[in-house]
């Protein structure tokens, strides 16, 4: 059923044209999607996008960029998504398609199913029998934890520093008010003794 609705919404699609609409991939590996357009829109901004309703999908990337696993290639003919070191959670319903300044955007779908069986691997799946791929898909991880413990450590030092000098400017302060109220304190015994000092006046009688 869900494939008859998105079918139905490709129908309205001309320019743009998916190369399949299943593609399977497998756990850190690599999945390429290819779409062809016609050569009318090749000045045109192509995009890639996750979601169910393409109307409501959610770009991940448009082209000539792209992101640290999302490589987008515009042929002027094509539009080539690779996809690399695939995780479970990459399994969903993809668009690709064609900003268009009058019109609707053009696109087309498919379905990325990424499994974690070496065995299923679909003909449309890019692999490495050596295994470097997935070395560096774990070594790429790797270097991302270590950053982002690098950023939390950093963060931590950052707000360490932060309450020191809130406590020696808090240290600073109470010093320089104790010298005051010393100060103060010293001036007013100063006046008493003086007080204290001063001949009285004794008056005689006539």
């Amino acid at each position: 059923m869900e494939l008859f609705i998105l079918l139905s919404f490709a129908l309205f699609s001309e320019a743009m044209v998916m190369d399949e609409k299943v593609k399977s991939g497998v756990e850190l590996d690599t999945a390429s999607v290819t779409c062809n357009y016609d050569a009318h829109y090749k000045d045109h901004t192509k995009y890639w996008c996750r979601g169910y309703f393409r109307d409501a999908c959610n770009i991940v990337a448009f082209t000539p960029n792209s992101t640290s696993r999302v490589a987008l290639k515009d042929t002027g003919s094509q539009l080539i998504i690779t996809v690399s070191c695939l995780v479970k959670k990459d399994t969903g319903w993809y668009w690709c398609g064609i900003q268009r300044d009058f019109a609707r955007d053009d696109m087309d779908f498919t379905q990325l199913i990424v499994s974690d069986n070496r065995e299923g691997r679909d003909s449309g799946l890019s692999t490495d029998p050596s295994g470097n791929r997935n070395r560096s898909c774990r070594a790429s991880k790797a270097v991302q934890k270590a950053e982002g413990s690098r950023i939390s450590i950093l963060i931590i030092c950052i707000l360490i520093t932060g309450l020191g000098i809130i406590f020696i400017i808090s240290h600073l302060s109470r010093g320089r008010r104790s010298q005051r109220n010393r100060g103060v304190t010293g001036k007013s015994m100063t006046r008493n003794s003086q007080a204290s000092q001063a001949p009285s006046v004794v008056s005689i009688p006539l």
